[in-house]
């Protein structure tokens, strides 16, 4: 690969991570809309590098995550998410990060958590598929997700908790962190509370139950 090449991908990927950046903190550049900046990073992905770059399906993909968090259309969110899995095929490993992103920013910024837990469901699968089962990068996800399973609130009609597979999320993130990492390490020390917290939440629950 010449090094024009390696250059331009680099300038991709950080093209991508700037737009991804400006669409979840809603900050348009003085550059143009936020809709008009990520149509000209895919542009610019699409002539520079082509329409089979796992750059152009990034670009696509963040075309997906704008409609989804600013515009709220998870329909028109599906299409561009589609057409990226379309570009990368069975490799669709790039696409894990955006989708855990913006679960993130639903947990955030959504009063209905369940956008969150869908966005981060869909994160996990990619990486189960495509990282082993001791990669650091799924303990992030899992937490996440333990979270938006554990913490939902809000909604028209605000739906329940789900401990227990919380508890089991953290489970495993817990062990992947301690496979990975010193037991003093303070990832490993903060899953451990924030298991604890989980634990806690289900006996009280438990105890209201039956009280």
């Amino acid at each position: 690969m010449s090094n024009d090449r390696v250059l331009i991908e680099e300038l991709a990927r950080k093209e991508n991570d700037w737009v991804l950046a400006r669409i979840l903190s809603r900050d348009p550049p003085p550059e143009g809309s936020l809709l008009d900046i990520t149509e000209r990073a895919r542009d610019m992905a699409a002539n520079s590098l082509g329409t089979q770059h796992s750059a152009y399906a990034v670009s696509l993909q963040n075309l997906g995550v704008y409609y989804d968090s600013i515009e709220n259309d998870t329909s028109k969110a599906k299409e561009f998410f589609g057409q990226a899995r379309a570009v990368l095929k069975d490799n669709d490993l790039p696409l894990a990060y955006r989708f855990f992103k913006l679960g993130v920013f639903h947990y955030e910024n959504s009063p209905d958590k369940k956008r969150a837990e869908m966005w981060l469901i869909e994160a996990l699968a990619i990486q189960r598929r495509g990282l082993s089962g001791d990669d650091l990068q799924l303990a992030d996800t899992l937490i996440a997700l333990a979270y938006a399973k554990g913490m939902k609130t809000g909604g028209a009609i605000p739906a329940q908790p789900d401990v227990q597979s919380a508890i089991a999320l953290m489970e495993e993130a817990l062990r992947i962190r301690r496979a990975k990492l010193a037991p003093t390490d303070s990832a490993v020390l903060d899953t451990e509370k924030r298991l604890a917290i989980f634990q806690a939440l289900a006996r009280f629950s438990a105890t209201a139950k039956y009280s």
